[in-house]
């Protein structure tokens, strides 16, 4: 028998609960203002439009995102925005 789990993260995006289904989730870190440093310059040779800083955790490096950006970008337009 093959038991698969379905990993889900509940996200508030815009003032909307919404989830998101992922393949795993390895951590839940908290992450002090020492261990996030700026962003890379967007002249690097990734795109770093969605990346708000990276983080440190002992030898780990973490990317810390904009979700609310990435899921309301072109690539992915999942949240609707409100034009006034």
């Amino acid at each position: 028998m093959v038991v698969q789990f379905i990993v889900v993260i509940i996200l508030n995006v815009a003032g909307r609960v919404t989830g998101i289904v992922v393949d795993r989730v390895a951590d839940v870190i908290t992450l002090r203002e020492g261990q996030i440093r700026p962003a890379p310059e967007s002249g690097s040779v990734i795109d770093t439009e969605y990346i708000t800083g990276l983080g440190t955790v002992g030898k780990r490096m973490l990317i810390s995102i904009d979700i609310e950006k990435l899921m309301g970008g072109s690539g992915l337009g999942l949240i609707e925005r409100n034009i006034h």
